[in-house]
């Protein structure tokens, strides 16, 4: 159980400063004026370290520092004894959330079958955090930004996905059952593929087949103001795979290198513009500012989270 925020200590403003006697949940509310349209939802979970790392660390989420034990416990929530932090082991990474009344989005559940985790990559970025959400949502994004001969072709085609609500999100089924990734052809033929959005960050793409699954979870930490971690990791459920892991782990790397770099040539436009969205192809940004604001207020209201998301197909070329 959550120990109340005014009892703890909150955590320091810095690696070598000393930790202020503040309310954690106080002074992370103050950051968040009017309905926060832009910018990182405080009462979510996000991931802030990979939980295979064995030792105790320090990671940074909303401008404060987070002492972070040696250990969290898989898929049961634990609170910091310093700084009213929740805690949980999921999906291979150590997600944090700041302990207090406004309930957060769910994870997505842990995968019924046993994976093995085969890659993981992180890279920090100097980034409007609404920009590099948008970035897991966009479908230019991967055409205009990773260009790896083994990752995909140069060939435009016609795409049209179903994309329904499902829970703090909307989930997307590609209308023809087939990937445009290469990569993907080395599955099977009658493999399937769903792409899950959930609030705040977290795109979670699953890859089934008879005999084979595979998850690719990609998500954006917003550490402070303007600085942001993207992490992403393969889980898969072929063991032998986790021998390529340093290889895989690699190509990730140079993927998020590729996002880290688009981002930074964005910084410093206004996140605070009027938002724009023309057609199907910019229809999962509008679903994310609109999924967003239904979160804010529910959060405010104390109310049940309503999703503004209704089914419908969409269609464009990539």
């Amino acid at each position: 159980m959550a120990t109340s925020l005014q009892t703890r200590p909150a955590v320091s403003d810095g690696p070598d400063s000393p930790a202020p006697l503040l309310d954690l949940g106080a002074r992370l509310t103050a950051r968040q004026p009017g309905d926060r349209r832009f910018g990182a939802p405080i009462h979510a979970w996000y991931p802030v370290r990979a939980a295979q790392t064995r030792t105790a660390s320090r990671a940074q989420l909303h401008g404060e520092w987070i002492d972070l034990p040696a250990t969290v416990a898989l898929d049961a929530v634990q609170t910091t004894a310093c700084g009213g932090w929740r805690l949980i082991n999921r999906f291979g990474l150590v997600w944090a959330c700041p302990a207090g009344s406004a309930t957060p989005p769910d994870l997505p559940s842990p995968p019924e079958s046993p994976l093995v985790l085969i890659a993981y990559s992180e890279a920090p970025a100097r980034a409007d955090y609404d920009q590099a959400v948008l970035g897991l949502l966009d479908p230019a994004h991967v055409p205009m930004i990773h260009n790896a001969w083994w990752w995909r072709s140069q060939a435009r085609r016609t795409k049209t996905k179903s994309y329904s609500p499902s829970p703090f999100g909307f989930t997307a089924v590609a209308a023809d059952a087939f990937a445009s990734t290469p990569a993907y052809d080395l599955v099977s033929e009658d493999r399937k593929v769903s792409i899950e959005f959930r609030l705040p960050s977290i795109r979670l793409e699953r890859v089934t087949a008879r005999g084979f699954e595979l998850i690719n979870l990609t998500t954006v930490t917003p550490q402070a103001e303007g600085d942001v971690m993207i992490r992403n990791l393969i889980l898969c459920s072929v063991a032998a795979l986790r021998f390529g892991s340093p290889l895989l782990s690699a190509w990730g790397r140079t993927f998020l290198r590729q996002d880290v770099a688009i981002l930074e040539r964005l910084e410093g436009r206004s996140p605070h513009l009027p938002l724009v969205f023309a057609g199907d192809p910019d229809r999962p940004s509008a679903f994310y500012f609109a999924s967003k604001a239904a979160l804010l207020r529910a959060q405010r209201d104390d109310a049940p989270y309503r999703n503004p998301v209704e089914a419908e197909s969409l269609q464009w070329v990539t």
